[in-house]
């Protein structure tokens, strides 16, 4: 008997390089996730596409989010889910970019709080694996504080 299985669960903790939400050829809606890719190591974009736009229907044309390898996918279908239902009123100030900082910030706060209350539903941390050299270099301190290079002895 053969069944099919998914290869691969979806991981909300996932790092996303960047998103597009907007609208794609033929007047489609669609929604562009670009993260590295669990077999190589190379990007790789998954799109949804929606409905088509009524003609002489105009709007919104595109927003990217850059993620920069430091944003997980939960974040970012979070912040798509709340572009799609128009959650934050674009004003002619920077105050958009900061109500969105300041709701992803409280809801970051929100799941810490639950996680406390409730340890057994925390996301288990991954282990950190050590970072190796090759034979005959070290790191030396630099003088910028912080600041690390890999040197030949």
């Amino acid at each position: 008997m053969d069944w099919f299985a998914p290869k691969y669960r979806r991981d909300p903790n996932q790092m996303v390089h960047s998103a597009y939400v907007g609208v794609a050829d033929g007047g489609r809606t669609v929604s562009t996730v670009t993260a590295v890719n669990r077999d190589a190591d190379k990007l790789e974009s998954s799109a949804t596409y929606g409905r088509g736009l009524a003609r002489g229907q105009g709007g919104n044309v595109g927003t990217f989010i850059l993620g920069g390898m430091v944003t997980t996918l939960d974040e970012v279908e979070y912040i798509v889910e709340g572009i799609r239902e128009k959650r934050f009123v674009r004003q002619k100030s920077q105050g958009e970019i900061v109500a969105m900082c300041g709701d992803l910030a409280e809801r970051r706060n929100t799941l810490i709080k639950h996680y406390r209350k409730n340890p057994s539903e925390a996301p288990r941390p991954k282990p950190k694996i050590p970072f190796y050299l090759p034979v005959g270099y070290h790191m030396m301190e630099t003088p910028e504080p912080g600041f690390r290079i890999a040197v030949r002895q």
